[in-house]
């Protein structure tokens, strides 16, 4: 707590970071990089549908969903807890809730899908809807991604040191890259 000697009262300890480093994004963009390999899994796994794959495969493609979200909920939301924490962001404040509520979003629908992968028999007749649901989760996972990596070049802006910058540009020229092709 900082002490103000002005009012005599202990004001509430505010931490700022004046400068965001890479290496402080490293665990950010490490988690983003394992999303983006969920993504695919999962996109392979939609493309392969038809064939009706094992129970195995489902079932361990249903666990890496699970543990990818549960894990990009907990290091996104350590991380913009310690850089962001106590700061007035009238703009910024909106974009952390937006991330957040996708973040809620994106665990609603994983829960809905983990459930459909482990089913013991895929019943033909819900192939199409698994695969529907499979493509609406990597495509709004990979969407999320970019709005949180976006939203961190805009919110943290200045305080962003050159290397931090060129990472996120770099990610999102790369991702960019990939929905293209």
């Amino acid at each position: 707590m900082d002490y103000n000697p002005i009012n005599r009262q202990v004001l509430p300890f505010r931490r700022r970071w004046h400068v965001i480093a890479e290496v402080d994004l490293a665990p950010l963009l490490a988690d983003h990089a394992a999303v983006r390999r969920m993504c695919r899994s999962v996109e392979a796994l939609a493309d392969r549908l038809a064939d009706v794959p094992g129970h195995e495969e489902r079932f361990a493609v249903a666990d890496q969903i699970e543990q990818c979200i549960r894990d990009h909920v907990t290091i996104t939301s350590a991380f913009l807890e310690r850089m962001f924490a106590g700061e007035d962001l009238a703009f910024g404040g909106g974009l952390l809730t937006r991330i957040l509520l996708d973040q809620i979003t994106d665990g609603v629908h994983a829960e809905d899908v983990i459930e459909a992968l482990r089913v013991d028999v895929l019943d033909p007749e819900s192939v199409e809807t698994l695969g529907y649901m499979l493509r609406c989760l990597f495509d709004s996972c990979r969407r999320a991604l970019d709005f949180e990596e976006l939203a961190l070049l805009s919110i943290a802006g200045p305080r962003l040191s050159r290397e931090a910058r060129e990472a996120l540009e770099h990610i999102l020229d790369t991702s960019a890259a990939g929905a293209a092709a």
